[in-house]
């Protein structure tokens, strides 16, 4: 905007007709900007081709700081910015390493001999000084069926043991009554309750106590058990046990104290500080839905109440909405009472029936 006006701005032109009446651009608003014709859309590009805004901006493409690039990188399409991170060692490189250097065994030697932690898969060494090679040594006793001669059964006999001894572990007691004073796979867990059993048909609690035939259980308390005397109103309802007193009465009028005071008059000029509705107040319906013009002053009986010929008249010469004489005498004529007197709302819509039948609005 500021360098469509570089030239200078004449202080002392207007823009539009400088009325309030109508519009000087609302065609401009609704024609095609662009035009309609491919001659006009060409101009209109021409016409639009001396802003700045259109060099640097233009339709679809982004915008143009005007920064020239070298050609090798328009050349190139392949050309990057920034600098080449240079690739190192991969984590199953660190955690696995290729191959083990003499200085790497020198330092493993050294952690097993200062903590005894062994390679994963590493066969743990005591380093004994044995008389016989413990890796081309055999270590354990011969069968007693040697297989020969291709005895099948013997071989099998020897391969899985046929004959031994079964296994024993020795391990520690406190231990194994750890192990069974612990949570125990698909049983329940030792309390140290001992290991007597019960029957199978024995049940642990105590047993609930039988109620009689006239015992209610915690069913008859919530809903209730009683006979049909029992459910029947009281024989003394209505009526007062009192001696002298009875609840009819051989008067008309109502007891109490009304809330309208409509029964006694009200004073000629009332109190502030009497709250007392005498039958002329508002009812709750007034108060939760007023009328449309109450905060005036003005309630909805003020356009029903029949009004004399020259109030309507000038009433209505004043607000705006005169007519002739012969005009108005017509309209009141339709909208008049039998008594000669008409309302403001009778007269308006008698007024507004007029102006559709002679095309006013």
């Amino acid at each position: 905007m500021q360098d469509d006006f570089a030239a200078g701005v004449d202080i002392n032109k207007i823009f539009g007709t400088g009325t309030a009446s109508e519009s000087d651009h609302v065609e401009d608003v609704w024609k095609n900007p662009e035009g309609d014709t491919e001659f006009q859309k060409a101009k209109n590009q021409l016409n639009e081709a001396v802003y700045k805004s259109v060099k640097k901006e233009p339709l679809g493409k982004s915008y143009n700081r005007g920064h020239k690039m070298p050609s090798f990188m328009k050349d190139d399409p392949k050309f990057r910015h920034g600098i080449k991170s240079v690739k190192g060692q991969t984590a199953q490189e660190v955690l696995n390493p290729a191959d083990e250097t003499e200085e790497d065994k020198e330092m493993s030697k050294l952690y097993i001999k200062s903590h005894g932690s062994y390679g994963p898969g590493v066969q743990k060494t005591r380093n004994y000084d044995w008389k016989v090679d413990p890796y081309a040594t055999v270590w354990g006793d011969k069968g007693k069926d040697i297989a020969l001669g291709g005895m099948s059964q013997a071989v099998y006999d020897v391969l899985h043991g046929v004959g031994e001894e079964p296994k024993k572990t020795i391990t520690s007691k406190k231990y194994d009554d750890y192990q069974a004073m612990t949570d125990l796979l698909g049983r329940a867990r030792n309390l140290g309750h001992g290991l007597a059993l019960p029957e199978k048909s024995h049940v642990f609690g105590k047993g609930s106590t039988r109620r009689g035939p006239n015992e209610w259980d915690a069913r008859d308390c919530i809903e209730g058990k009683y006979d049909v005397s029992e459910q029947a109103p009281d024989s003394d309802l209505g009526t007062t046990m009192t001696p002298g007193f009875r609840n009819c009465t051989t008067e008309v009028r109502r007891f109490g104290c009304p809330s309208v005071r409509s029964d006694i008059p009200k004073y000629a000029r009332r109190s502030v500080a009497d709250n007392q509705n005498y039958g002329d107040d508002v009812n709750a319906r007034y108060l939760l839905h007023p009328s449309q013009f109450a905060s005036l002053g003005v309630e909805d009986e003020e356009f029903i109440n029949g009004r004399d010929r020259e109030y309507i008249k000038t009433m209505f010469n004043d607000t705006g909405y005169g007519v002739e004489d012969d005009v108005f005498e017509e309209i009141y004529a339709s909208a008049c009472q039998p008594d000669g007197s008409c309302g403001v709302d009778q007269y308006r819509k008698a007024y507004n029936n007029w102006l559709f039948a002679t095309g006013g609005i």
